[in-house]
Formats: structure tokens, sequence, C-alpha cells
């Protein structure tokens, strides 16, 4: 009976094993993004857990975690971990999205989308937004 049961639960860990995080994301990632029509911009993340955070700086100008945004979802699997946020301020809604694909370890790709509306009245919004790509390298 021991035998059968260390059988059934070398199966079930060696099943989970599948669908598991095979890379670690953790610590800063800094870099340069490049968007659709040529910009640059600069991309600072703080990964912890498979929970992925934007740096902004405080009155001190400490480098912290921004926690401003309402509603993060991240999740990993394999070689990748992707992200969403969504942001709300009066007459705005904006979501930004993350995918990143670990290359090594101290190199991770990011692939960036923005998305903003703008209510404009009772009837009509404007958007806008744009993608971007860049590798981000790993900071201590």
């Amino acid at each position: 009976m021991n035998k059968f049961i260390t059988i059934i639960a070398l199966l079930l860990l060696s099943t989970f094993q599948v669908f598991s995080q095979a890379r670690s994301f953790d610590g800063g990632w800094v870099g340069e993004m490049e968007k659709d029509d040529g910009e640059t911009y600069s991309m600072t993340l703080y990964i912890e857990d498979n929970n992925v955070y934007t740096l902004t700086q405080d009155s001190d100008g400490d480098i912290i975690k921004d926690l401003a945004n309402e509603v993060q979802i991240s999740k990993g699997y394999g070689q990748q971990l992707n992200l969403f946020w969504i942001n709300s301020g009066g007459a705005w809604t904006e979501t930004q999205m993350y995918s990143l694909s670990w290359k090594s370890d101290t190199e991770i790709s990011l692939y960036h989308m923005r998305h903003i509306t703008n209510e404009e009245d009772e009837d009509t919004n404007t958007d806008w937004g744009y993608t971007g790509t860049g590798t981000l390298k790993k900071v201590d």
C-alpha cells in the first residue's frame, strides 16, 4: 500500500511540475523599449514571486514599487511571465499588458501594450495607445 501511495504521489508531483514556472524572473530589470513608430522609452520593472511592479520615486528620491494600479494580475508559466493592470482616474481608463520571456539570468524579452480611453461625452470615447518591444537587463 505504501508503494502505491508513493507512486501516486510521485506521479502527481511530476504532473504539477509540468505546469510550474521554469525560470525565476525575480529582481530588478531595466531597458529601452521601441514603439512601432520608432520612438523609444525606458522601462523599469521589479519582479518578486511572479508579481510584477513598475517602479517610481518617492518624495525623498528613493526608488519604490508603484502600487497605484487598481487591478493587477500576473501569471507565470514555463519560460514566460505575463501581467496586466487597469487604472482609472475621472474621465480616463488605462490598461497595460506585459509579456515577458526569459532569455537568460541577465536578460528578458518584453512585449508591452498600452491602451487609454478618454470619455468625450455621454455617448462617445476617444482612445489611443501603443505597443513596444525591447530587452531588459537585470540590475542588482
